[in-house]
């Protein structure tokens, strides 16, 4: 075995010199030797060349070089954490799978799923325009982006960059007209994908609806003014349905603005039977959904509901409130229960939260006084005016009960011979609004399902407000930019998309009992960086040490640490 040894002589002036040998070991006779295989010179003048020396040694060898600290170059350091896992979960669906095999169906040639898969991984990172995904993807580990590398480079004038920037980002837009073209194949991929995954039995199917909005006109056929939970009335918007199974999104549908909710109820049944084939589940929806129409149509689909009433303007409410004893059992502080049986099946179960009861009653006794006191100022001051101007009067009378559910609680007369305003609460109104504070009341013909179950299924239905607060404030669902229809469709699966991939991680992260949400877990995942170090003509990627939280939650994931050293690639 070689190796390195140093020795030190004194010239005849007594100065000391140290040399480099190359020594080799070996045993004569059993005895342990050393020879002198090469002599280095004096380490002095060996320092300024000893790289170069080790190198060329390494080289003549055929081995690879060895990488001295001024042979690297940091050239950048880009996001790699939130990417790596949001292209594992997109592994475990097979979703790369799925699209390839559609995109072949279709004959492109080019690979639009590397894009999808782009504009999905950005609403979990840092959701932007398509524009400004290429703007993101400067800061992003992403090799195989397939954009060419001029946009990332800055070696083009300002001109050539933009005219290369708007027909590159057209790869963006054709993608998500391909996507639209496989929404119902891979809408099935996915929810076979799901229930292979998780089990999924598809008893309880959980449905809501929101509206989205548009800045600018939007596409005609699509944007129209409707009822904005946005609270934006004046522009227009789409309305969007989410179905739910498990709290995982299975299914969408995108519907004009000015649809009312209890009008999509159809197509989403359908969409169940037909696309998912399932054949009976029970159907969770909120009380906007209720109609003659859709009640038929559930039953004609066969499939049971757990749908919530409205409360007000509907004689099925207070006739119900009328049946059975009023007696409650009390489950918590925040809920009590009855149910009211009848003879052909149908259930109905009162929901009641005491705390709220107190609350709406508090509240209303102090609508009551404040709208009081306003009819009876105006009452004086009709009454202390000779010839008052009725239309006036009227007017004034109407913007006080405008506010405060005030055309629900009271009612006025305007004598004309008299010129006298009488007002009168609507005690019938307010004996209703008494037994209703605090309570939601539940229809079903679900007749194996204990009330508490019932309950529970219906709170769930939360699930789906909770996926579109979040698709609307994470994951930037609104406002729309888009002008085509499809791309409008096409930009709402991305966000549906984004978010199953958002709820898969927090599933994991509660099935290991890691005290964090999703979005905390992808904001700590964003901090693990790749170090790009340029080697001669090579880049290298150099991921950081992953922290504590980073390992748990991979691990919670059950996805693997990333490697070190990522794949070189030739710089261009």
């Amino acid at each position: 075995m070689a190796f390195i040894r140093t020795v030190k002589t004194r010239s005849s002036s007594g100065q000391v010199h140290e040399y480099v040998r190359i020594v080799e070991a070996y045993f004569e006779a059993g005895q342990r030797k050393q020879r002198v295989l090469a002599n280095l010179g004096n380490l002095v003048s060996l320092r300024k060349d000893i790289k170069q020396i080790v190198k060329g040694l390494l080289r003549v060898a055929g081995e690879r070089p060895l990488l001295f600290k001024e042979d690297l170059q940091n050239e950048r350091v880009q996001e790699y954490g939130l990417v790596y896992v949001a292209q594992k979960l997109w592994g475990y669906l097979e979703l790369g799978e799925a699209i390839s095999k559609s995109l072949k169906a279709q004959k492109v040639q080019l690979d639009y799923e590397r894009w999808i898969k782009m504009m999905v991984t950005n609403k979990l990172s840092d959701p932007t325009s398509k524009l400004g995904i290429l703007e993101w993807l400067k800061g992003v580990w992403w090799p195989d982006h397939g954009f060419a590398p001029q946009l990332f480079n800055e070696s083009l004038a300002p001109e050539e960059q933009e005219k290369l920037l708007k027909k590159e980002v057209m790869k963006f837009y054709r993608a998500l007209d391909h996507l639209l073209k496989m929404k119902k194949p891979l809408e099935k991929h996915l929810y076979l994908r799901l229930r292979d995954l998780f089990s999924l039995k598809v008893d309880l199917v959980f449905y809501d609806v929101t509206s989205s909005y548009f800045e600018g006109q939007g596409p005609v056929s699509l944007a129209k003014e409707g009822y904005s939970r946005d609270h934006e009335p004046a522009k227009k918007q789409v309305l969007i349905g989410l179905i739910l199974c498990n709290s995982l999104p299975i299914g969408h549908e995108v519907f004009e603005g000015n649809r009312v909710d209890k009008k999509t109820l159809k197509e989403i049944l359908a969409k169940l039977k037909e696309e998912f084939e399932i054949d009976r589940c029970i159907f969770v929806g909120d009380r906007g959904l209720i109609s003659k129409e859709n009640l038929e149509e559930l039953e004609n689909q066969d499939f049971e509901s757990i749908l919530a009433l409205r409360k007000r303007r509907s004689r099925e409410v207070k006739k119900v409130l009328k049946e059975g004893a009023p007696i409650y059992c009390r489950t918590s502080e925040q809920l009590e229960y009855r149910e009211v049986k009848k003879e052909d099946g149908l259930r109905y179960i009162l929901c009641r939260n005491p705390e709220v009861a107190i609350s709406q009653h508090r509240e209303r006794q102090e609508d009551l006084a404040h709208l009081q006191a306003q009819l009876e100022q105006l009452k004086e001051k009709v009454a202390s005016q000779k010839r008052p101007a009725l239309k006036r009067v009227i007017r004034q009378a109407e913007e006080i009960l405008a506010h405060r559910h005030g055309h629900r609680f009271f009612d006025y007369r305007l004598e004309e011979k008299g010129r006298q305003l009488t007002y009168f609460r609507k005690e019938e109104a307010l004996a209703l609004e008494k037994e209703l504070d605090g309570l939601y009341i539940l229809r079903t013909r679900e007749p194996e399902l204990e009330a508490v179950e019932i309950i529970q299924a219906y709170r769930d239905l939360a699930d789906v407000e909770r996926a579109f607060r979040t698709m609307k404030s994470v994951l930037d669902l609104r406002p729309f930019f888009h002008r085509t229809e499809d791309r409008v469709r096409a930009h709402v699966f991305i966000c549906v998309l984004a978010y199953l991939l958002e709820k898969l991680m927090e599933k994991a992260l509660q099935r290991a009992q890691m005290p964090l949400s999703a979005e905390k877990a992808l904001s700590s995942l964003k901090q693990m960086g790749v170090a790009v170090m340029k080697v001669g003509q090579e880049s290298y990627g150099y991921v950081s040490e992953p922290t504590y939280r980073q390992r748990q939650v991979l691990a919670a994931l059950d996805i693997p640490l990333p490697s070190r050293v990522l794949v070189p690639q030739k710089l261009g």
